[in-house]
């Protein structure tokens, strides 16, 4: 039975049971600490295992997840994996353990056909609930049913007596036997045992209590289940194989690694299953979105695809060779996942890129790290001290897990605490260079105080979709950090209303400007914010007083308001538009849209090139020029996907979005402002684009009155420039270019005339050379640059034969150096490299070059004389050698 077909089967079983399949696009964070083996599902489903948002008390799902606890163990054991799929089926406060366990038999014994005498479960050790149900309802043998701990049965593990505290439970696994003839072969194996006999490939987690203290459980109203089938080892036991890198999803990429490394399937296969880990999840990282980076999910991107690299270096693959596993990645996947297919081409580019830039380091770093380790050996330590780590992470890119495992195959071992302060360090360092606000609510010290509001107001309602003006009643007056019943003329205030045509700044989108008024009352609002379920206005009394449950008129400014959805409904165009040129691979990662600008941050792994952006660009104003429908709509999010609207990763969604759609290739789930039709853009115009981080580009854009202001402005600086050229617009370039030429040409007869003066000097300093065991040697200061020095002295070579020139420089308050000797003389052995560094060392500096010519540098200007007369001497030592 192929993988697929066991995905699918178990989500069919499920939906027969009257779950809900639930589709999960996104992977689970590495850092999350619920990303285990067992209980996956309780990071998925928070909200609805707390009681919120229950739409639903039914779901089943096939979750992609990302784990590196066991980071070394990949590749090394037969389950091991960092990306895992994780089959699961939910209940919330449904059903419990009965159900829950019979489902899962039935699923095993009848529509897999595993044969039950190969199944073995596992118990808490004081669940006699869920023991009963396995002997007496489901009929498996006692001697089949082992009860365990909490720390392999209870969820999480040791929660009773470690914590932490909230919503817990026992949990029961079932385990397949491979047979007597894997792992240990003794007549006691049992499930506990770690000789890889049985492998565990379910867990049912039973959510009944709520940890309160140390070993303190109380029951919960609610209960819930939660469950959890190792997709990966499930493959592995259905198709009969020892590993699950032997499955039909990895086989193909083992394969592909060994014809990479020139090796036959089975050598050196930790290396070669670990690569083949690292490569799928990395390929499906890049496709949500991550792209390597020194920080948190792009570092444990940045990881895995260097480790793997390091891994190929082992196999004797030199050059980078990871991109082209790709192909038989997304081969493999493409039936659950025909996304990953499309983006193909993008997601090979991006780990060639750091493949390629691991490569030009790897060399370099790894000689440190053993001149490192040679210095620690003559001192007789054996830890690698912090600073050297973090030197190690932060020149040389590599990450410390790497560091680590070099370290620990020569016997040493990493301090740890050392790498920490230092990382610390650096951070404070970029914190006291940002000038970020750290809250949106910095100029005051109101922010907690509107938390608490947004508590226990009620949510304020928008309006502003279509309408640009509403009558409202005041809900709350802050004031100087306090809430108060009423405030007079001067006083800058926060507002909240009960309902408001205010857009609160969020999704990249700024806070609307405008005024609110009554009879005797005024008050100006400069901008807006949300704050939990409520929209606070940021403005001052202008006139009058205010007071709570006062009525007033509120007015959004409707230039400002315009401008701004130009700018969003253009961000949306631009977003189809990189999509298009650039390819599927982009995702937005951040975005600003201002009354002025729009600002659009998104994944691509180079530079975007002056072609592409102008076809970006030229993309943008044809949409524009098309003058296309805007419309909106609000559906459940699963429906907005089956549509094909893309979501901003990292964000949360409710069960019910705003979807905005752009004709029908422009579909995007957002709450900002929008225009009717694209034409009233006007003209769209890309004044900047840029790398904002490793990975990230950044383009900046201008839209309607304020692109074409840009325009004007373009042309009034190319018509000064004619005029200071004396040309007309047309020739601007053309008199440029001229110009440029000119100026080159003009450039080169002074340096021509600065040559030509030295070389009129070539008589009298070729008289004042002296002799040395019979070689001519002249040593003279020159004030001239490191060209007309070079051209001097092979001019005196040429002019005196056999001989040594040695010319010095202090100008521009540095020395410059340069060495010239005969073809006979380095025949004889003298080389111009030896010489010139001997003399540099004597100014503070270094060079080198070739035997008949080298140059170098030096700080201690005043030393210069001083130096250029132990030339004699210096030439002297060479001979003697």
């Amino acid at each position: 039975m192929t993988t697929n077909e066991i995905r699918t089967k178990y989500l069919k079983f499920f939906e027969s049971k009257r779950h809900k399949i639930v589709s999960s696009d996104s992977l689970i964070p590495a850092n999350d600490p619920s990303v285990l083996f067992t209980g996956a599902g309780m990071n998925q489903f928070k909200d609805q295992f707390m009681g919120r948002n229950i739409t639903y008390r039914r779901a089943t799902s096939s979750q992609k997840c990302l784990r590196t606890g066991d980071l070394d163990k990949v590749g090394k054991t037969a389950g091991h994996h960092t990306f895992f799929e994780m089959l699961g089926n939910f209940s919330f406060g449904d059903y419990f353990k009965k159900e829950a366990i019979t489902w899962a038999w039935e699923f095993m014994t009848e529509e897999l056909r595993v044969n039950p005498e190969r199944l073995w479960v596992s118990v808490y050790k004081d669940d006699d609930e869920a023991y009963k149900i396995w002997r007496d309802g489901v009929g498996v043998p006692e001697y089949k049913i082992k009860r365990y701990g909490a720390d392999d049965n209870f969820w999480p593990a040791n929660a009773p007596k470690d914590g932490p505290n909230g919503p817990c439970g026992p949990c029961s696994e079932i385990f397949y036997d491979q047979g007597e003839d894997v792992g240990c072969g003794t007549k006691y194996c049992e499930p506990s045992c770690s000789c890889n006999r049985f492998v565990e490939v379910w867990n049912l987690v039973f959510t009944q209590f709520n940890r309160t203290g140390k070993n303190n459980l109380e029951p919960l109203k609610s209960k819930n289940i939660d469950t959890g089938m190792g997709l990966e080892r499930m493959a592995g036991v259905m198709q009969n194989v020892r590993t699950n890198f032997e499955t039909d999803i990895f086989l193909p990429i083992v394969n592909k690694i060994c014809e990479s490394a020139g090796m036959k399937k089975g050598e050196k296969s930790y290396l070669v299953n670990a690569i083949a880990d690292h490569i799928r999840a990395v390929c499906f990282m890049i496709a949500d979105g991550i792209l390597p980076s020194n920080e948190e999910r792009g570092y444990v991107e940045r990881l895995l695809i260097r480790r793997a690299f390091r891994f190929g270096k082992e196999l004797d693959i030199e050059l980078p060779f990871l991109y082209k596993l790709v192909p038989a990645v997304t081969k493999t996947m493409r039936d659950p996942y025909p996304g990953l297919e499309s983006m193909r081409e993008g997601i090979a580019d991006v780990i060639l890129n750091e493949e390629k830039r691991f490569r030009c380091t790897l060399e370099e770093g790894t000689k440190l790290l053993e001149d490192i380790i040679s210095k620690l050996k003559n001192g007789k330590r054996r830890t690698i001290p912090g600073e050297d780590i973090f030197r190690l992470y932060d020149t040389y890119g590599f990450p410390v897990e790497l560091t680590r495992e070099f370290a620990e195959k020569k016997g040493y071992e990493l301090d740890e605490k050392g790498f920490k302060k230092a990382m610390d360090r650096q951070r404070d360092l970029a914190r006291a260079k940002s000038k970020i606000k750290s809250s949106i609510f910095d100029e005051s010290k109101d922010e907690d105080l509107l938390k608490k509001l947004s508590q226990s107001l009620k949510p304020s309602i928008f309006t502003g979709y279509k309408k640009y003006r509403s009558e409202a009643t005041v809900q709350a007056i802050v004031y100087s950090g306090k809430r108060v019943k009423s405030a007079r003329a001067g006083a800058r205030i926060e507002l909240v209303l009960d309902k408001t045509p205010f857009y609160g700044e969020a999704g990249g989108q700024i806070g609307d400007a405008g005024h609110m008024a009554s009879k005797n009352t005024k008050i100006t609002i400069d901008d807006t914010k949300r704050v939990g379920n409520i929209i606070v206005h940021l403005g001052e009394i202008a006139k009058g007083s205010v007071k709570e449950k006062m009525r007033l008129t509120a007015i959004v400014d409707e230039d400002s308001r315009l401008d701004i959805a130009r700018n969003h409904t253009a961000t949306h165009l631009l977003h189809y538009a990189l999509r298009e040129v650039l390819g599927r691979h982009i995702k937005q990662s951040g975005s600003l849209v201002a009354r002025e600008r729009l600002r659009f941050d998104f994944t691509h792994f180079k530079a975007v090139e002056k072609r592409e952006l102008d076809r970006i660009e030229e993309l943008v104003n044809e949409l524009v020029r098309a003058n296309t429908n805007v419309s909106s709509s609000q559906l459940k999010i699963e429906e907005a996907k089956k549509k094909g609207a893309i979501a901003l990763f990292g964000e949360k969604y409710g069960d019910r979005v705003r979807m905005v759609s752009i004709g029908n290739y422009s579909k995007e789930l957002c709450g900002g402002t929008h225009l009717e039709h694209t034409g009233q853009i006007g003209l769209f115009r890309i004044v900047g684009e840029g790398s904002i981080a490793s990975g990230i580009r950044r383009i900046e854009a201008l839209t309607g009155r304020m692109a074409f202001r840009s325009v004007k402005d373009d042309e009034e600086r190319i018509r000064d420039s004619a005029d200071i050229l004396r040309t007309q617009k047309g020739d601007v370039v053309k008199a440029l270019k001229d110009l440029s030429a000119k100026v080159k040409s003009l450039e080169k007869d002074i340096a021509d005339m600065n040559s030509g003066k030295n070389r009129l000097d070539l008589e009298s300093i070729a008289g004042s050379s002296q002799e040395v065991s019979g070689i001519k040697v002249i040593s003279t200061k020159l004030d001239a640059d490191i060209e007309n020095l070079r051209i001097t002295a092979e001019a005196l070579r040429n002019k005196l034969g056999s001989s040594i020139v040695v010319l010095g420089s202090g100008a521009k308050s540095k020395v410059t150096l340069v060495c010239a000797v005969s073809r006979d003389l380095v025949g004889r052995g003298l080389d111009a490299s030896n010489i010139v560094k001997k003399i540099s060392m004597m100014v503070g500096g270094s060079g080198g070059g070739r035997p008949d010519f080298a140059q170098a540098g030096g700080k201690d200007v005043e030393k210069l004389e001083g130096a250029l007369k132990s030339v004699a001497n210096i030439v002297q030592e060479e001979l003697d050698k």
